[in-house]
């Protein structure tokens, strides 16, 4: 079986979100001020910074697109046993401390042997660039 490498990995420490021991409003169905993290997990991902700042027009107004991406191998995920999940929160990129949180997921590298994709791409953003403290 072929399994798709990654270039220069490095820890990502994630912090996936626990729903179970998040306190929801029962009108809204979304988290009260705080939601509920799971234990720090450790998975070697390879980072990609964004080089520009851009903005993407919507009916909205502009939004900010990701600031980069990290991917992942799902055989190392399996293997944690890490569902990867929007919100989720990435505080160390190999010795960086950051503050950022998943934004969208998209499978890549599909293999024949495989049966579907290999890696995952998990695009990030800082949601409050002013506000955080980064990784804590």
């Amino acid at each position: 079986m072929v399994l798709p490498n990654l270039l220069h990995p490095v820890p990502i420490e994630i912090e996936q979100i626990n729903r179970s021991g998040t306190i929801q409003d029962d009108d809204y169905r979304e988290p009260i001020q705080q939601v509920s993290r799971n234990a720090r997990v450790t998975i070697p991902g390879q980072v990609k910074w964004n080089s520009d700042e851009r903005l993407n027009p919507t009916k909205a107004g502009a939004e900010d697109e990701s600031q980069g991406y990290v991917l992942f191998r799902y055989t190392d995920l399996n293997r944690l046993g890490v569902t990867l999940q929007q919100g989720n929160r990435i505080v160390k990129m190999g010795t960086v401390d950051v503050d950022v949180y998943i934004i969208q997921l998209r499978p890549e590298a599909h293999y024949p042997d495989l049966g579907g994709p290999g890696t995952v791409k998990a695009f990030f953003r800082d949601r409050f660039p002013s506000r955080q403290n980064r990784g804590g």
